[in-house]
């Protein structure tokens, strides 16, 4: 069934946008082409395009774009505009995250805008997909119709992205924050404790009621340090969310690390603190947080249950010998979950490498709308979920879904090894992951197929750097890409991890063992499971045998497999998996973009405020009020800037530049508590018919704020006194 949208010119297209949207990326436009007319320097122009997900690419002069789906949520015609805008302005394949994003590559910027406005017509947005911000909000991919669900927190999923997207709180922080929420009573989809906030579902009888609320977790994070969240309460009440989250936010922007960027994330801040220090802080700003009511608007109209759509009766007969297939049965039991209404199912997808074809999205695309309501999900393991498919229809998906090949078995399991783009595209990537994942995947089929049943419930995920954002370091086996020397030569590299899994409160991060060479991983694989099922006693877990041998068990196991032949005796040791007729080489001097810069090259100064307070001075003469009133309102941030910039803050408006001062310099004790609610007081102002009063009265609080800035600036830049 395929769907054809009206062709419309881009001028119509924008028209179209919301307002908000349609400036923004105006702006962005904008800021492109003086960036490409050298009016913008590098590292401003990194900022920018970041906080909107374009990334530079490891190849020069493209870029790759990261596109956010809230909680892994597309209907059809969305699945239908990412194949478009693939086609159109990238390479053809869409590529699925650990974090339910979507990635395109191959972009020039000229053609960014375009493509955005393309996505934004279609409900999508780019908006905080990087930088140092919230970014995507994840959810269990079985959220609403799981038959273990405590409740459906994909509305509160999105709820949460409403209120953070574009919300001052959190556009300059120090680095990146990442949020998860978990409906499964029985299973961890999300990943709750690895992540800066993690929601569980929880119901608790409160006067005789049943009421809904969240097990929470915080300061968990993976990459090159990884820690798992510590739990912060059993319960917290749904209309506690966002309160509570704009809390930890607010505490984390005011009190994380900004000048050395590998401790700024909020796992550092809470060891640094100690649980008990941080938890002090947050309670006290939650107590002191004035609560704007229209907060838990975002709250509003969730119903008990995810209303099921209309769903089709009349999808095409399959062959009746279908149903006796040993291939069709084989994929029923592997990729077939239950559902909580009776004659209906889910079905899990399994996407090689998280890589899907453009055409085969847009074929997908119409398949979800005759079998599923159009309703699609993306999973943490990087595959595609169709939520409400009858049960008589599976014979007829199968066959649909085998014309395009996907009903290869065995989603989610030690088959599925979750892999990121590493070295194929990213500028930290060392090694290439969907090299060695796509090789081991061939093993799966002869050399390590005996193994089968004995890797039941285990898996495999491959990271090309320490950065995990294959999230390798919760895998029963990680491999994290490194690079090894021998005879003066680079060669492709693995560090093994093993033991880590995603069980909620369970939880565990995989231990670090020891660097293959990349040839070696492969035999390391088959190594571990001879040792699990030697070692095994009834029926251990793989990570319980794991964790009784010891790390120092495990090494000596495989420590024959770190020797590396000379480059004469075997050159394939000295070659990439999916890259043998490539030079293996480390990329010098190109820096990853994972957060980018927290400040441009240009230093604010005073300046601009004394030339913003002259205009808004004669403004006022001449009785424009309303020009005056936001010539004020500039030079107050002007002012602002500067001693934020010391502080390593460089806001991107006036907006946040006021919110982040009464964040981080009066709420410090740095600037006198008068200035305390200055954001709102300025905002509100603002907001107000212009009058010559009230033009005056800004005119006068800015000068005042110019005068404080200069005294806060003096004493911050001031070095320390060494004793």
């Amino acid at each position: 069934m395929e769907v054809k949208r009206k062709e419309q010119s881009m001028d119509e297209l924008i028209a179209g946008l919301p307002g908000e949207v349609r400036d923004e990326l105006d702006l962005f436009e904008q800021q492109i082409n003086d960036y490409l007319a050298g009016k913008t320097g590098e590292i401003k122009f990194q900022k920018i395009r970041l906080q909107l997900g374009t990334y530079a690419q490891r190849q020069e002069g493209v870029q790759m774009q990261r596109i956010k789906i809230p909680f892994g949520g597309l209907n059809s015609a969305q699945l239908r505009r990412l194949a478009d805008v693939s086609d159109k302005y990238a390479s053809n394949f869409l590529h699925l995250t650990t974090r339910q994003d979507v990635q395109l590559y191959y972009i020039t910027i000229d053609t960014v805008a375009d493509m955005m406005r393309e996505l934004a017509d279609a409900g999508i947005t780019t908006r905080e997909a990087c930088g140092n911000t919230v970014r995507n909000v994840t959810a269990c991919h079985q959220a609403g119709v799981s038959p273990t669900q405590t409740f459906d927190v994909t509305p509160y999923a999105d709820a949460f992205k409403d209120f953070m997207l574009r919300n001052p709180i959190c556009q300059n922080m120090g680095r990146k924050f990442k949020v998860c929420f978990e409906g499964c009573q029985d299973k961890d989809h999300a990943g709750v404790r690895i992540h800066d906030l993690g929601f569980r579902a929880r119901v608790k009888e409160v006067d005789g009621e049943l009421k809904r609320g969240f097990q929470v977790h915080v300061g968990g994070g993976l990459g090159a340090s990884p820690s798992l969240g510590v739990l912060w309460t059993e319960f917290l009440p749904v209309e506690e969310m966002i309160p509570f989250s704009a809390s930890v936010v607010r505490i984390f922007d005011r009190f994380g690390e900004r000048k050395v960027r590998m401790k700024a994330r909020m796992k550092f801040l809470v060891r640094k603190l100690g649980i008990d220090e941080f938890r002090r802080l947050v309670e006290e700003e939650r107590a002191a947080l004035k609560v704007d009511p229209t907060w838990n608007d975002y709250l509003k109209d969730i119903r008990a249950a995810e209303i099921p759509p209309a769903l089709n009766e009349d999808f095409p007969k399959a062959v009746e010998s279908i149903e006796s297939d040993p291939n069709y049965q084989i994929w029923k039991e592997s990729c077939v979950l239950p559902h909580e209404l009776e004659g209906l199912c889910m079905v899990n997808i399994k996407v090689h490498n998280g890589d899907v074809d453009s055409d085969v999205a847009r074929t997908l695309a119409d398949i979800s709308d005759i079998y599923s309501a159009g309703d699609i999900r993306i999973s943490i393991s990087q595959n595609l979920i169709l939520r409400w498919v009858r049960v008589s229809s599976l014979p007829s998906l199968y066959s649909a879904l085998k014309e395009i090949d996907l009903v290869t078995p065995g989603p989610e399991t030690f088959e599925d090894i979750t892999a990121c783009p590493g070295a194929d595209t990213c500028r930290l990537g060392i090694t290439s992951a969907k090299g060695l994942a796509s090789h081991l995947t061939e093993s799966m089929k002869n050399g390590l197929g005996e193994f089968k049943e004995l890797s039941e419930g285990l898996n495999i995920k491959i990271s090309g750097c320490p950065n995990a954002c294959a999230q390798h370091v919760s895998a029963s086996i990680g491999f994290q890409g490194a690079s090894l020397a021998k005879g003066g030569r680079n060669v492709p590299s693995e560090q093994v991890f093993v033991g880590g899994g995603l069980y909620g409160d369970d939880t565990k991060l995989a231990t670090s063992i020891i660097k293959v060479p990349t040839r070696n991983a492969p035999k390391v694989v088959q190594r571990l499971l001879e040792l699990y099922r030697d070692e095994r006693e009834g029926g251990e877990h793989f990570n319980t045998v794991m964790e009784r041998l010891g790390r120092d068990r495990i090494k000596e196991e495989i420590t024959g497999f770190t020797d590396i032949p000379t480059f004469e005796e075997d050159p394939s040791f000295y070659e990439d998996w999916g890259h043998e007729e490539e030079k293996f080489e480390l990329k010098k001097g190109m820096k990853g973009e994972c957060a980018g810069a927290t400040v441009e090259e240009k230093v604010p100064t005073f300046e601009d405020a004394r030339k913003r307070l002259e205009q808004a001075e004669a403004l006022l003469k001449h009785g424009e009020y309303e020009s005056s009133i936001m010539e004020a309102y500039h030079s107050c941030a002007a002012s602002a800037h500067v001693p934020l910039y010391t502080k390593l803050v460089d806001p991107f408006t006036t907006e946040q530049t006021m919110w982040e001062f009464e964040n981080l310099l009066v709420r410090t004790g740095d600037v006198d508590e008068k200035w305390v609610d200055i954001s709102a007081v300025l905002k509100d102002m603002v907001d107000q018919e212009p009058e010559e009063e009230l033009a005056a009265e800004m005119l006068q609080v800015a000068r005042d704020l110019y005068g404080e800035c200069e005294r806060v600036q003096e004493a911050i830049a001031k070095p320390a006194v060494k004793i």
